[in-house]
């Protein structure tokens, strides 16, 4: 029949697979709580979009219809009102130095992420400028806009 070394041969082939099962079941666990960690602690977004700005719309029973239900309009006015765009601003203020590439950066995320668009942007394809290019100026000198 079978010899004593097949035999064991066949015990330590399922002693390997079931040791890397575990290992791996195990990296996968450590994987996804290392990103959840570095999410939900700013180290890392969603799409450009920081995990405080998600919890705030998402706990704003409002804003979370407006968003699931593509209502651009009321999603762009409750933004305002929850503060969002000021409050992803202060997320990239560190890494962004320039004012006017930071507020293009954050209307930009804004527009793929929901749609929305400023009042002094335009859409030109998939991407945002400046419906007035004499705003430069106004956005360089306004450190807190």
């Amino acid at each position: 029949m079978y010899s004593l070394r097949s035999i064991q041969a066949r015990q330590k082939s399922k002693k390997t697979m079931g040791n890397a099962v575990i290992v791996g079941v195990v990296g996968t666990i450590m994987a996804i709580g290392t990103g959840v960690v570095l999410f939900t602690t700013g180290a890392i977004t969603l799409g450009g979009v920081p995990y405080s700005v998600l919890m705030k719309v998402w706990q704003n029973p409002t804003a979370r219809a407006a968003l699931l239900s593509g209502e651009e309009t009321k999603l762009h006015d409750l933004m305002g009102d929850l503060g969002i765009e000021y409050e992803i601003k202060e997320y990239y203020r560190g890494r962004i130095k320039d004012p006017v590439k930071l507020d293009q950066h954050i209307h930009q995320i804004l527009f793929d992420r929901t749609g929305y668009v400023g009042e002094a942007y335009t859409v030109k394809g998939r991407t945002l400028v400046l419906k007035d290019p004499t705003k430069l100026e106004q956005l360089r000198n306004c450190p807190n806009c």
